[in-house]
């Protein structure tokens, strides 16, 4: 049987929709608390279309209860999220990481870059949301799982967890270039150019991160935040939000979002993805796995990195035309 797919607008208040099937992440309530925990632990919590869909969805849903005041989202497991789900697909199941028969057009899909512009409207909704959003990280945050992250308004990490653009040697110069607007240009340059990741903790020392605790103390600081926040009513920290969100849309952080797509686009049309390179030719062969033990064996370790914890997973090949 088919995967039956519910997607909406959000529904204003009191307004009966068909309610989506909330299987790809946890909800709970507790007092002004929301949590969205994403599911997959087995999987390090990948990002896909359906489970972006159920955050956004599930968000919205938050927003009309007034008894939330704050939302957290974590992950399940060992991690916060890997990234993007670029998994094959076995055959008879939908794909994961796009529609199941792509966004407009599959010639018109890579230039406009409509992977990217869906993620990027999933993440404006957390941004406009009129409640306070919070991420709880720990262990990887990687590629996917760090844009899905930014774009909450709090980030509070485990000292210890990877936060980190891992593609960003092979593949994407960035699906969303939100690292200058959070850590500034040098910071973001040198985090971006190397493809190292940063510890937790050095994520806070560089702002990417509002807060860096022990991980053992995570979720009880992070618990503690969000009662706290939740001590002011939603309709005036709704207008902080906006207050401090606008100041940034002066400056023109959205528009810098939207042309982050225009440079995925170029980066997998560029003639050498085209042709590509040793690590694609292998990532497509042998896997993701495989293709990481080429690259460490080739150019030596990371500084930093833990590449033998990064998910064993294979790219998918149209994954390629839409980025990690």
């Amino acid at each position: 049987m088919a995967r039956k797919l519910i997607k909406w607008s959000p529904p204003y208040r009191g307004e009966h929709v068909e309610r989506p099937v909330f299987d790809l992440v946890d909800l709970e309530k507790d007092g002004h608390i929301g949590r969205i925990i994403l599911n997959s632990p087995e999987k390090r919590n990948p990002l896909g279309y359906e489970r972006l869909l159920q955050i956004e969805m599930a968000a919205k849903e938050m927003e009309l209860d007034d008894d939330i005041r704050v939302i957290i989202i974590k992950g399940d497991g060992p991690c916060f999220s890997a990234g993007y789900d670029i998994t094959p697909t076995p055959p008879g199941e939908p794909k994961r990481n796009t529609p199941e028969h792509g966004y407009h057009h599959p010639d018109r899909d890579p230039v406009w870059q409509s992977y990217d512009h869906e993620h990027l409207r999933v993440y404006t909704t957390l941004f406009d949301l009129q409640k306070p959003v919070i991420a709880q990280i720990h262990g990887h945050c990687l590629a996917g799982g760090s844009e899905l992250a930014a774009f909450c308004d709090l980030r509070i990490v485990a000292s210890d967890a990877k936060i980190g653009w891992p593609v960003g040697r092979h593949w994407s110069p960035g699906n969303l270039q939100v690292s200058p607007w959070l850590m500034g240009m040098t910071r973001a340059k040198y985090y971006m150019f190397t493809c190292e990741p940063i510890s937790g903790a050095q994520a806070a020392e560089w702002a990417w991160a509002s807060e860096a605790v022990a991980p053992d103390q995570l979720e009880a600081r992070t618990e503690a935040i969000a009662r706290q926040i939740a001590l002011t009513p939603t309709d005036l920290i709704m207008l902080t939000k906006r207050s401090i969100n606008r100041q940034f849309e002066i400056m023109g952080f959205k528009t810098g979002m939207a042309s982050s797509a225009d440079h995925l686009a170029l980066a997998l049309l560029r003639p050498s993805h085209m042709r590509g390179d040793e690590f694609t030719k292998r990532a497509r062969s042998g896997g993701l796995r495989a293709a990481l033990d080429w690259r460490e064996a080739a150019d030596g370790p990371q500084t930093g990195a833990d590449s033998s914890s990064e998910p064993p997973s294979a790219p998918d090949p149209a994954a390629d035309r839409y980025g990690g």
